[in-house]
């Protein structure tokens, strides 16, 4: 059961990095210069601020303590190099999902905004979730880690960065693709 949740984990990940238009990264320099950004190929009527700011950098998949399956990305914001970290935890129930994020919640040193958020999928239901930005103790990247959580029916997204303004950047970026294009996420 569990080499199919992390089978799972993979595809919907590489389905989700597809959807959210993330640019896989490159492998010379030259091509880096010379690659256009997934959502404009063949588009001629994109216009600058459709480019894509973070790169792909890795992805992993593995199983909690808790035993729930979770995917993890690493991704790079383009025009300050700045890395962040997307996690996504796989649950059984929404009461599993609101119960991980109590738990992360615990961790925070400061909370910077908490509350409930109406999630607005493209093709399922509008539904009410938690989401809370709060600061998590330092990591050896940075001083405070900026951590975003987010219930998502039975999933948690946890969103973390040195930078505030890139997880929040980020965040609205995968929430723009997703009220587009939710096809590949599970809830």
């Amino acid at each position: 059961m569990r080499r199919a949740i992390s089978r799972a984990a993979v595809v919907i990940s590489l389905a989700a990095s597809t959807v959210c238009g993330f640019q896989q990264p490159t492998e010379t320099a030259h091509e880096g210069k010379t690659q256009r950004p997934m959502n404009q190929q063949g588009s001629p009527d994109a216009t600058p601020q459709n480019e894509i700011k973070f790169r792909l950098l890795t992805m992993s998949n593995g199983v909690t303590k808790s035993g729930a399956g979770f995917g993890g990305k690493t991704f790079e914001m383009t025009t300050t190099q700045t890395k962040l970290y997307l996690t996504i935890v796989h649950l059984d129930s929404r009461e599993g999902s609101k119960k991980e994020y109590d738990e992360w919640f615990k961790m925070a040193l400061r909370v910077i905004n908490q509350g409930k958020v109406q999630d607005k999928p493209a093709t399922k239901p509008a539904s009410t979730e938690d989401r809370a930005v709060v600061i998590l103790p330092a990591s050896r990247e940075c001083k405070e880690l900026t951590t975003i959580l987010r219930t998502a029916g039975v999933s948690l997204r946890i969103i973390e960065s040195c930078s505030a303004e890139t997880a929040l950047e980020f965040e609205r970026q995968a929430g723009r693709s997703e009220n587009q294009d939710d096809r590949f996420v599970v809830r």
